[in-house]
């Protein structure tokens, strides 16, 4: 166990967070209960010398919360990333930065990690928001479901529990910690979901701007590259360029034979916008074929450090662990020894 603590909560705060006291408090009764060691990891995402000022005299004496202080905001996923990153305990869990949920709820997310799962995360059962914002979310989730094939219900959960070797093993860089039980499961790792319960919903109702439409939209796109083709590029460039060669195909093809044939008055294709488009088409195509060729490379060439599974290793009965660790250990093969001149005949 990393820094002898069993449970790490992680909060990403972007304002003063006027309820932070009774969330530590609350979640820390909880903790306790189950007679857990655990810490708080809270990531201050730019609030800068006032708010942070405030923020810290809200803090329970003697609680164990550790800060992380961004100089500038990088959002709340960014924030998320660098909590899991500092986290020491050995189950961390990411929780809502307001009384979102009721605080008992994390003991089956935690029941789940003891049991059957790597990482697991809240589902709102049942809502309390607007049905605008409900019937949102039913279609946002509905859709990553359908093209990722992680069947859970509500990414959106503010509540989330994985084990240590999930954030260890799965890249959570970027703007993807909302994303993490996919890549989890696309790692291996056994994803699930436990009903918690929605007490209150905060943020904005009904319809929002067309830029959070624009970026999430953006996300599915990457995440779905990030999960299907990061591995074999050459799937998704191959078919992207072999589909812009087969237009400039047909649309010169087309021409030529309306050339040939006189299908319209102007048979002359030299003058034609058409042709400058089809052949476009096909150098595009190729350029782009060509792109996913070096990328798949690059991924052969470096497949010895490249590695997108998880494996569990059960050991035979009579097998002490401490000989499998050898035995897998870097460097511990075993080697017949040979004597050499100077070993023949002892000291």
């Amino acid at each position: 166990m990393k820094g002898g603590v069993d449970v790490t909560c992680v909060l990403a705060l972007t304002d003063d967070c006027p309820e932070l006291e009774d969330i530590v408090r609350q979640y820390s009764a909880e903790l306790a209960e189950r007679r857990l060691s655990f810490e708080f990891v809270l990531v201050l995402d730019g609030l800068g010398e006032a708010r942070t000022a405030r923020l810290k005299s809200r803090l329970p004496a003697g609680a164990p919360v550790r800060l992380l202080h961004f100089n500038q905001s990088f959002g709340e996923e960014r924030a998320l990333t660098a909590g899991y990153r500092e986290a020491r305990g050995r189950f961390v869990v990411s929780l809502p930065s307001y009384m979102q949920l009721d605080p008992g709820d994390v003991h089956p997310v935690l029941d789940a990690l003891d049991q059957d799962y790597d990482l697991v995360a809240g589902w709102r059962v049942p809502r309390v928001d607007p049905w605008i914002n409900r019937l949102q979310s039913w279609a946002y989730n509905r859709v990553m479901s359908a093209l990722t094939g992680v069947q859970l219900h509500d990414l959106n959960c503010g509540l989330t529990g994985l084990r240590r070797a999930v954030i260890d093993e799965v890249l959570v860089e970027g703007n993807v910690s909302r994303f993490l039980p996919v890549l989890a499961h696309r790692r291996g790792f056994r994803v699930g979901e436990v009903r918690v319960r929605h007490l209150r919903e905060r943020g904005r109702r009904g319809f929002f701007g067309i830029g959070v439409y624009v970026r999430r939209l953006l996300d599915v796109v990457a995440l779905m590259f990030l999960t299907r083709f990061t591995t074999k590029p050459l799937r998704f460039f191959g078919v992207a360029g072999g589909l812009l060669v087969l237009a400039g195909l047909a649309l010169c093809g087309y021409l030529l034979l309306d050339y040939a044939y006189g299908w319209s008055l102007q048979t002359n294709p030299s003058n034609r916008a058409s042709l400058l488009i089809g052949v476009a088409a096909i150098n595009l195509g190729v350029m782009v074929f060509s792109m996913g060729l070096v990328a798949e490379i690059i991924i052969f060439t470096n497949a010895r450090n490249v590695r997108d599974y998880t494996v569990e290793r059960e050991l035979p009965p009579g097998l002490p662990p401490e000989d499998e660790a050898r035995r897998e250990a870097p460097g511990s093969e075993e080697t017949e020894e040979v004597e050499g001149p100077g070993r023949r005949g002892g000291a």
